[in-house]
């Protein structure tokens, strides 16, 4: 029975089945091998479950980080888009030379290289920001502020494309720092998982050991080892599929023969069955 092919889905059905006082616990508490692992089963059990509750919870804080990044990726574009063509306009449009050039001036300023930022990476369009204010001199803040646009001024509108850059720097800043926490080691990057999947393994072979010792009867045996041979056989019916699968295509199976992983999980440690 190979353990190792059992996904985290089937792993908690296993377990709850066993703690259950409804189901099989009692069975489990009435021998004298067995009953002494209930505890480790429980603390194998939680830990299935917390690995991936902590993975759930960084994915939809990830998820959500993600989301506010597009909505406010938007704005960033749209308003340094609006600025660089009013002031291109602007200077089109003033009969006087020296407006216009006092115009593009400070849309170079702004804009040292034109709009390609707008297409790099939202840390990119966080430090692009922090520069255009930095060249903004207080004689082109009082110019934008003496231009009307919709809603205000223009000056109003770049500090709204200014708020927007920090603002991205922000969000993929926190970005990275969630997506290092379940990072241990490039070795195993699901290492809170890994750990909890191998942990459950090691404590459901002292069980079956346990069991074989303890020498009970057989609806006994047959009760507890029912869910476990259930779940056993989907892995085995699912591994078995992928199998013939590949050997269709001419190829290997694609998990390499070794049972289909669940989703956001890497293979078991060598040497666990």
């Amino acid at each position: 029975m190979a353990l190792k092919d059992l996904s985290p889905r089937q792993m908690v059905q296993i377990t709850a089945a066993w703690l259950d006082p409804e189901r099989e616990r009692p069975r489990l508490a009435s021998l004298k091998r067995c009953a002494p692992l209930i505890d480790d089963i429980e603390a194998a059990h939680d830990g299935i479950l917390k690995s991936h509750r902590r993975q759930k919870k960084a994915n939809d804080e990830l998820s959500g980080i993600q989301q506010r990044q597009v909505a406010i990726d938007q704005i960033h574009d749209r308003k340094a888009r609006g600025a660089h063509a009013v002031l291109s306009g602007f200077a089109d449009l003033a009969d006087d030379p020296e407006d216009a050039a006092i115009y593009l001036e400070i849309r170079d300023q702004l804009f040292a290289d034109g709009l390609r930022f707008i297409s790099a990476s939202y840390s990119d369009e966080a430090g692009e920001v922090k520069l255009a204010r930095d060249r903004l001199t207080p004689e082109s803040k009082a110019a934008l502020k003496a231009l009307p646009t919709p809603g205000g001024n223009l000056l109003k509108a770049v500090q709204a494309w200014f708020a927007a850059g920090d603002e991205l720097g922000k969000l993929d800043a926190q970005r990275v720092h969630l997506e290092a926490q379940d990072r241990p080691d490039t070795a195993d990057s699901r290492g809170g998982q890994l750990r909890a999947r191998n942990r459950w393994i090691k404590v459901v072979r002292s069980v079956l050991q346990m069991l074989e010792l303890e020498g009970a009867d057989a609806e006994t045996t047959r009760r507890l080892l029912a869910p476990l041979q259930r779940e056993a056989s989907k892995a085995e019916r699912r591994r078995s599929s992928g199998k013939e699968e590949a050997e269709a295509e001419g190829g290997a199976p694609p998990d390499g023969g070794a049972g289909e992983p669940a989703i956001g999980e890497e293979a078991p440690e060598v040497g666990v069955d």
